[in-house]
């Protein structure tokens, strides 16, 4: 059954003036009003300016290329469902990483890139590997040196101008990499540090549009990290808040690997 859309008219009410008045002198010309110009647009930083700006503001690159491998725990909160739960999150230069849920009601979930193969595990779908364009997003993502090399593994980036996320300006600057979908990152103009982005998650079950916020940034060995990271989706909010990082803690690959 076809939706039918209603069009309401506005009514044009006309104001007539009283023409039987009192003779008077002539009516004076209307005073033009003064011409209000428009500013012109602040002049946008290049690309190559504001993901500098980003990498200082994450404690530069020396700091975090002194990184090799970074190990993280935390709590996790689904809303409006009320589904909590621990994470926990293992990531080794150069590209590997392992990322574990375990939520009340639900169980395990696993995601993890071995630095070739991408495998995920829960109960409902069970232990399988990723291909195509989910494995070429597993490799992005799991990238150790990621934040700092944006300029590197995206094929072409543009900063589209400037909105406010919360009562932040930020610029807007969208990624395209090879084979999947572009993201879109919002730099804090003042503090240079990523406080949202907007990405595509593709899963099995089709693509899943995710706006992500960053806060509560903390230095961790000379090094600045979200430890509160909101995922907002159609359907939910989760809500990860870290409260443990610990970095250079050796980790060996077969925390990475597939379960045989």
């Amino acid at each position: 059954m076809k939706l039918k859309s209603i069009i309401l008219l506005s009514l044009i009410l006309i104001f007539a003036g009283n023409i039987f008045a009192q003779k008077t002198d002539p009516p004076k010309a209307p005073v033009k009003p003064a011409e209000v110009k428009t500013p012109p647009a602040p002049k946008l930083p290049t690309v190559s300016e504001i993901l500098a700006k980003y990498v200082q503001a994450l404690g530069g690159r020396a700091a975090n290329e002194k990184i090799k491998t970074r190990s993280s725990k935390g709590t996790i909160e689904i809303s409006p469902m009320g589904i909590k739960g621990t994470v926990e999150e293992y990531r080794a230069a150069p590209d590997k990483n392992y990322s574990g849920g375990n939520l009340t009601g639900l169980g395990q979930l696993i995601e993890s890139y071995d630095g070739k193969n991408a495998w995920s595990s829960n109960p409902v779908q069970g232990t399988r590997d990723k291909t195509g364009q989910e494995l070429l997003q597993a490799k992005l993502a799991s990238n150790f040196y990621r934040e700092i090399n944006l300029d590197k593994l995206y094929s072409k980036i543009e900063v589209k101008g400037i909105e406010k996320v919360g009562d932040k300006d930020a610029y807007v600057v969208v990624a395209t990499p090879e084979g999947i979908p572009p993201e879109t990152f919002y730099f804090d103009t003042v503090s240079g540090l990523l406080v949202r982005s907007d990405s595509t998650a593709i899963t099995p079950e089709g693509n899943a549009e995710i706006k992500t916020f960053y806060d509560d940034y903390r230095d961790v060995d000379g090094v600045k990290i979200p430890f509160k990271m909101r995922a907002v989706l159609p359907q939910f909010e989760l809500v990860t808040t870290l409260t443990e990082v610990i970095n250079n803690q050796p980790i060996g690959d077969t925390k990475f690997q597939k379960p045989i």
